[in-house]
């Protein structure tokens, strides 16, 4: 396994890009499951990691870990209020829907309903699907993947909530075996210094690649992303 890239790290933080397919770290779901980013940052940085969020296991992006316990809870009180900006890249079924936020209750594990907020703004619309810079203000589970299948907008790649045949096509024609969610970006207050932070992940070269194939270069991919604004 190679080694996991840090974006950024100082004695307390440590921001690292999870590449598609693996898990943040075991849970009761996957306890057969060796291999880890959590496993692997804290034998390459020599100390334990503890994962501040959960991104799941096929989407690649920004997964935040702290070296010290006692910053756990400070961090987490903020992980959903305004302080903290969390951006994501999708590629969706679909024509473009115009900037709007998609505000209705997900149901959790227990059954209960979750008051759920996503924001979007769309980048570029192909002949079939769009794609959409994403911004979600609370963390439910699936809570992307759930927003966009519930209004017809199946992200392309998912096994889970997404359309077979575009899947499908998508792995036929453009060589795509993962889901089309990537953690983007994430802004944050620094919960010692109090300086702002804001840490940027670049998208997978599969992913680029995707894109290319499609007819957006990265050099347009990312001046979309930079220009468009909430």
């Amino acid at each position: 396994m190679e080694e996991v890239t840090i974006l950024y790290q100082d004695e307390d933080l440590i921001f690292a890009n999870k590449p598609s397919g693996l898990l943040v770290h075991r849970d009761q779901g996957h306890a057969q499951d060796k291999v880890t980013l959590m496993g692997l940052l804290r034998d390459q940085v020599g100390q334990y990691v503890h994962a501040i969020n959960r991104i799941d296991r096929p989407v690649s992006g920004i997964v935040l870990f702290t070296t010290k316990r006692e910053l756990i809870n400070i961090i987490k009180n903020d992980w959903t209020g305004e302080k903290t900006h969390k951006e994501y890249i999708a590629l969706a079924k679909g024509k473009k829907l115009e900037k709007g936020t998609f505000a209705f209750a997900l149901k959790s594990d227990d059954g209960s309903l979750k008051e759920a907020s996503t924001e979007f703004i769309p980048l570029f619309e192909f002949a079939t699907t769009t794609l959409y810079k994403i911004k979600i203000n609370t963390g439910r589970k699936h809570q992307i993947r759930r927003h966009f299948s519930r209004r017809c907008m199946n992200i392309i790649g998912d096994t889970c909530y997404g359309k077979g045949e575009f899947n499908r096509y998508f792995r036929s024609e453009f060589g795509l075996y993962r889901i089309f969610l990537h953690s983007y970006r994430l802004k944050m207050i620094h919960p010692v210094s109090l300086m702002p932070m804001d840490i940027i992940c670049k998208l997978p070269l599969e992913l680029v690649e995707v894109l290319r194939k499609m007819g957006l270069s990265s050099d347009e991919l990312y001046q979309l992303i930079e220009q468009s604004r909430w």
